[in-house]
């Protein structure tokens, strides 16, 4: 078990390189094809935690039933072949500064997905954190000075797809709570992303979509980055970090996503935000940190 300041350094580690998703894909240009690179990325992912989902289930009491591992399965669809392709669709036609932040309100649909399927209450509070929120996206999308620029292949687009990541993922991680709670992180990840990673495939060769990519040095170094780091080694950090810290002050480190990838996205790549929008992703952070701090405190209260 990590020590708490090395814990600590493990979350920030996850979320850094998590913050290098949007960047690392558009890095990639539109050569790669977002059907293509979500396939391979998530069976890289999928692979390199797989070792250590298979040595916490043989360290399990609890066994697997197969009902779990086709839910499991279905779950990765709803994660792969929806969620994340989105999100590469999204970097695909816009900017990653936007898509990262959009990408990154998706705690806002967890609470609502959460509020619906989980009959979870959400108090006064925590319901006006995330109306912030919510208008803080509004000013993200009004604040956009690029609509139209030859640079982009289609922001309205890109901004729609990064939306219905955000919806998605958040549903994703609703539904996938229970089996988290019986089976562990490790296990639930790998085999969602190994089924959806092989789904993805099969529908990219029915559908006559690029099942490679042109390999270079360049390519194949970002595919395997995107893969093996960020989805495969940035999960293990997260998850050992949150062993020792606990879930609720983990997951206060996903609050830096917004705000580190647009900085990324600027410095590296010379994308533009408005100030507006810059307003715009502090009242994003703050109203979902609000309502995860209002929630936690609410939550330790008797009754």
């Amino acid at each position: 078990m990590p020590s708490r300041p090395l814990s600590h350094l493990y979350c920030f580690l996850a979320i850094l390189f998590w913050s290098t998703i949007e960047l690392g894909s558009k890095a990639l240009g539109t050569g790669v094809s977002p059907y293509t690179l979500t396939a391979w990325r998530f069976l890289i992912g999928g692979l390199v935690i797989l070792p250590f989902a298979l040595k916490g289930l043989r360290a399990s009491p609890r066994a697997l039933k197969p009902r779990d591992l086709g839910q499991m399965a279905l779950l990765g669809v709803l994660n792969v072949c929806v969620s994340m392709l989105f999100l590469q669709m999204s970097v695909y036609y816009g900017k990653a500064s936007v898509s990262a932040v959009l990408v990154s309100s998706n705690p806002l649909f967890v609470s609502v997905f959460a509020l619906l399927i989980l009959r979870e209450k959400l108090s006064l509070p925590q319901l006006a954190g995330l109306a912030l929120a919510l208008g803080g996206i509004a000013l993200l999308i009004l604040g956009e000075g690029d609509f139209g620029s030859a640079r982009y292949l289609d922001l309205p687009l890109s901004i729609g797809f990064g939306l219905g990541c955000s919806l998605t993922f958040g549903l994703y991680t609703v539904l996938t709570k229970r089996l988290i709670q019986t089976h562990g992180n490790t296990l639930t990840n790998s085999v969602s992303f190994l089924a959806g990673a092989a789904v993805l495939f099969l529908y990219n060769a029915l559908a006559a979509k690029p099942l490679l990519f042109s390999l270079s040095w360049k390519s194949a170094g970002i595919m395997l980055y995107l893969g093996a780091v960020v989805s495969g080694l940035a999960y293990l950090l997260f998850f050992e970090g949150m062993k020792r810290l606990g879930a609720a002050p983990a997951s206060m480190y996903f609050f830096l996503k917004p705000g580190l990838a647009s900085l990324l996205a600027v410095l590296i790549l010379g994308e533009t935000l408005a100030p507006l929008q810059a307003a715009a992703i502090l009242v994003i952070v703050t109203g979902l940190t609000l309502s995860r701090v209002l929630k936690r405190g609410r939550s330790a209260l008797p009754g």
